[in-house]
């Protein structure tokens, strides 16, 4: 037992650090290691329950510099097509869905790193596309996020609105995903135990995050963010490959 706690809580401090740089990336850094420690069906629901209270305690910084109207749409539309997602993913095999994702992710990655921007208002239409994929990327492998932040960092906006929205978007996301895990008996009293147990570790490393955000410029939160986006599509596509 004592062995996973100390990998949760590391899981989680290392999750807080990338997470209070970029304003995502708490799934990205957690789930491999939480899955050392944890059974598969419970580090998903500790992970979105830790999202949501993080969230909630960043809000009052957020709330102001986020784009909530854009956030919405996304939000929106990725609950309407995660239902499509999980009907793909009856067709598709794992490994298939993943080896997807990843070459999209990695694509995405490409292109920004070759400039490829968006306007900083993009029209409505656009973000109701990029959260329609959110959600069939969500229903294919619980991964909503990358969409949103490729979205996000290729638009004409200052750094510190990209990241307040992309946590306002995964407050709205984790909070849409709470339910269901309560509903099918995921989001439990372990899963409780294990959210505050590895919460001060969390929050230990935002601390650290933020203020790396704080004492950075924004070609080094880009930079930061589009290495993390390459690591999850080679991850994906190594695992889909091998």
């Amino acid at each position: 037992m004592s062995r996973d706690i100390l990998i949760v809580l590391v899981g989680l401090f290392l999750a807080g650090v990338l997470r209070g740089f970029t304003g995502f990336g708490l799934a990205l850094a957690a789930v491999p290691l939480l899955a050392l420690a944890l059974p598969p069906h419970q580090v998903i629901p500790v992970i979105v329950t830790a999202q949501l209270i993080a969230g909630l305690f960043d809000l009052p910084s957020i709330s102001r510099l986020a784009d909530w109207r854009m956030v919405g749409w996304l939000s929106l539309a990725m609950a309407i097509t995660t239902p499509l997602g999980f009907w793909a993913l009856s067709l598709l095999a794992p490994d298939t869905a993943r080896l997807i994702i990843g070459l999209l992710v990695l694509a995405s990655v490409l292109a920004l790193w070759r400039g490829v921007r968006v306007p900083a208002r993009p029209s409505r239409v656009l973000s109701l596309a990029v959260g329609a994929l959110s959600g069939l990327m969500n229903g294919l492998a619980a991964m909503n996020g990358p969409p949103a932040v490729v979205y996000f960092l290729a638009q004409h906006r200052p750094t510190p609105e990209i990241r307040a929205s992309l946590i306002a978007y995964a407050i709205l996301t984790a909070a849409a995903a709470l339910l269901p895990f309560a509903l099918a008996g995921l989001a439990n009293r372990d899963t409780t135990v294990w959210t505050l147990i590895g919460l001060p570790a969390l929050f230990a490393g935002q601390a650290i995050g933020n203020f790396g955000f704080r004492r950075t410029g924004a070609a080094t939160h880009r930079t930061v963010a589009l290495v993390s986006l390459s690591a999850l599509a080679i991850l994906l596509i190594l695992r889909a490959v091998l």
